[in-house]
Order: structure tokens, then C-alpha cells, then sequence
């Protein structure tokens, strides 16, 4: 986890126009923006002011390519100081997995509401283009149901998009200028930052078998007895379908073999392939499936 979580952050622009109307009640806070446009650092600066004002928060982070409190290829629900549940999408990219997006939407928001959450921040990609985009990003929102929007555009790119909600009365509609300051990251930046976060992420791991006979394996049995899936990183998953840890597949056949940082690997109920692979998980070295691959550098 970044442990800047753990500091405020600066107040943003134009935070005087709508901050104190999102923390009078709370509610839930979809952020929608294109890539780099600081939707991230908004989450944690609304988070922050919730707490602040006594009001329980979160945030779910939907982000599965540029994860910032969970580990990549996945949605993350944040709240009490640290990461409570992880559901697994197994890609950087939504695209090609769009329904396994919107299902971990919805779950995550369904557990923040159990903790009785009173603010819920909801960080997106920045897939916001395109017919796909348009449609993922609508979809999304009406399965979330959020009270406000804060659209951060540097033209007018999220019009497509807002014009779906702009005659709603349950959904107030804040369209926020992105700061000139903030950084554009290229396609192959972003890869190295992934592959950064993953090299940390299983820096504290170790070695374990389990039989596969004890395990649902997805997409199927046989996939995990081919002679090719040595490297594929996978996601681990408890009894109710939630992520415990990634893992590394070092081996596959009747006994699986994995390199990953958890504890007890009893816990594990069910396995689930990614479409990203150590090619070399000596020396770290990344191969994407190359359609998984081209997505990216599209998003």
C-alpha cells in the first residue's frame, strides 16, 4: 500500500464550489477523468475531509491498471486505514473485462455499506472514450447509483458521457477544470510502474504447493496442466471469492506450486488465472497476453 494514504493531501482548485456540499451529508462520489487528470489524489483528499468532518469513509478503487491501495489487476475497497477487501480482475486493462469490472463495483460497494460507510469515493480508469468507453463508464455509474459526479475534463471529452445524467435529480454534477500541473504519464511509463509494483509486491514471498484436486481452478483444470503456464501470475481466492494474494504459478500438474506473499495457504479455495505471465520469474520479466497488451497501450 502507498503510504501516503496516511497524510493528507493539499485542497485542490475549486474545492470551495462543491467540497462543503459533498461532506454536508456524505454520500457516494463517482470521479470520472480521463487518464492522468488526478482522479487518485482527489480520492485520497476527499477521504481525508470526510474523516475529518466525522464522517466514516472510503474508497473503492477501480482502477485495476494504476492501483494505488491494492495490488495491480484489481478493485480494492479501502477504508479504516487500510485495504479491506481485493476482488480479482486478472488484466491492466478493463477492456475484455468489463463484466468482472462492474461485478467488483457493485460487490465492493455492497461491503463498504455493510461497514455503514458514510462517504464513499469512487476511483475510476480513465477509459472514458469510444463507444466501449461511454458505455462502460454509464453502466458503471447506474450500478453504483452515486449522489455527485466530479468530472474532471481538460475540453469536453466527458460530455458523451455526462449528458446520460445531466437530466437526473437523484446525481448533482460538478465539472471540474484539470490543474495544468498535473503530469501525463506515456503508455510505456505506466508499464514500468506496473512492473515496479509487482517486483514489490512479491518481494516478501515464498514457495508453497497445494494439490489441485482441493481447488476450483479457472478458466479450467486443463489449463493449469499445460507445460506453458509456468510464470502466469494468478489470483489467489478465499471461500467467499475474494482475493487473499497474487501469486506466481512456478509449477503446474497434479501439484501446483506457487510463489506468493501469503501466510496460510490453507485459505486458498480457488485459483484464477490472469492473462499477464513472468516470463522469467528469476529476473522478473514481464510477458503480456499481446491482445492484453495492445489494450493498454490504448487506455
Amino acid at each position: 500500500m502507498n503510504k501516503s494514504i496516511l497524510f493528507p493531501p493539499e485542497e485542490p482548485e475549486n474545492w470551495e464550489d462543491w467540497g462543503k456540499i459533498i461532506l454536508r451529508n456524505g454520500g457516494t462520489v463517482f470521479l470520472l477523468g480521463n487518464v492522468d487528470t488526478g482522479k487518485t489524489y482527489l480520492a485520497r483528499f476527499l477521504y481525508h475531509q470526510g474523516l475529518q468532518k466525522g464522517l466514516k469513509s472510503a474508497i473503492l478503487e477501480l482502477d485495476v491498471g494504476q492501483s494505488e491501495f491494492g495490488p495491480p489487476m484489481t478493485c480494492t475497497l479501502f477504508s479504516e486505514g487500510k485495504p479491506q477487501k481485493h476482488y480479482f480482475i486478472g488484466r491492466f486493462s478493463p477492456q475484455g473485462a468489463f463484466w468482472r469490472c462492474l461485478t467488483a463495483a457493485s460487490l465492493l460497494k455492497k461491503e463498504a455499506e455493510k461497514e455503514k460507510a458514510e462517504l464513499i469515493v469512487v476511483d475510476t480508469t480513465g477509459l472514458v472514450e469510444g463507444a466501449a468507453g461511454i458505455w462502460f463508464k454509464r453502466t458503471k455509474i447506474e450500478i453504483l447509483r452515486p449522489n455527485f459526479i466530479i468530472a474532471r475534463e481538460r475540453e469536453s471529452e466527458l460530455k458523451p458521457i455526462l449528458r446520460h445524467f445531466s437530466y437526473r435529480r437523484d446525481i448533482q454534477i460538478f465539472v471540474d477544470q484539470v490543474p495544468q500541473n498535473i503530469r501525463r504519464f506515456s503508455p510505456q511509463e505506466r508499464a514500468v510502474l506496473r512492473e515496479q509494483k509487482l517486483r514489490r509486491y512479491f518481494s516478501d514471498s515464498r514457495e508453497f504447493q497445494i494439490d489441485a484436486r482441493n481447488l476450483a481452478l479457472f478458466p479450467s483444470v486443463q489449463f493449469f496442466e499445460k507445460e506453458k503456464v509456468r510464470g502466469t501470475i494468478v489470483g489467489l481466492l478465499d471461500e467467499e471469492g475474494w482475493l487473499l494474494a497474487l501469486g506466481i504459478l512456478l509449477q503446474g500438474g497434479p501439484k501446483l506450486t506457487f510463489k506468493a506473499p501469503v501466510e496460510d495457504s490453507e485459505k486458498i479455495k480457488a485459483v484464477e488465472a490472469s492473462m499477464v505471465r513472468i516470463f522469467d520469474p528469476e529476473n522478473f520479466i514481464i510477458k503480456q497476453n499481446a491482445e492484453e497488451r495492445e489494450r493498454n497501450d490504448l487506455k
